[in-house]
């Protein structure tokens, strides 16, 4: 089973959705949907995927590119998706511009939480 058809199997694995759809999914709640996020195709990138993704009830989407060995998302390389979903579950995702944090002075940091579920 390739990587794209095991990822048919995942609750969080959105196949067919648009990025407009992605986005009401994502942020539905506002701020409280802070990193809340789905996986799915690109829209623009045949072959690549996009996880989307909650930061303080803004959209952010972030493209992987899936090659043979796994998948690369940013500067950094995993055997699989799940294991993007896991490693930012417990690691703060890297933006390329800063969001801040209405309730505090600093930088706003992005822990994927909960999924939408397909």
């Amino acid at each position: 089973m390739s990587m794209m058809e095991s990822l048919l199997t995942k609750p969080w694995f959105h196949s067919q959705i648009s990025r407009e759809e992605a986005v009401l999914q994502v942020t539905k709640g506002g701020g409280d949907s802070h990193g809340r996020f789905l996986i799915r195709r690109s829209d623009t990138k045949d072959g690549e995927l996009v996880l989307t993704f909650s930061n303080q009830g803004a959209a952010k989407h972030l493209r992987m590119q899936i090659t043979r060995s796994g998948c690369r998302i940013q500067h950094l390389f995993f055997d699989s998706v799940s294991q993007v979903i896991e490693y930012f579950q417990k690691n703060p995702l890297q933006l390329d511009k800063p969001c801040f944090d209405s309730k505090s002075s600093g930088l706003s940091e992005v822990y994927l939480t909960e999924y939408v579920p397909f």
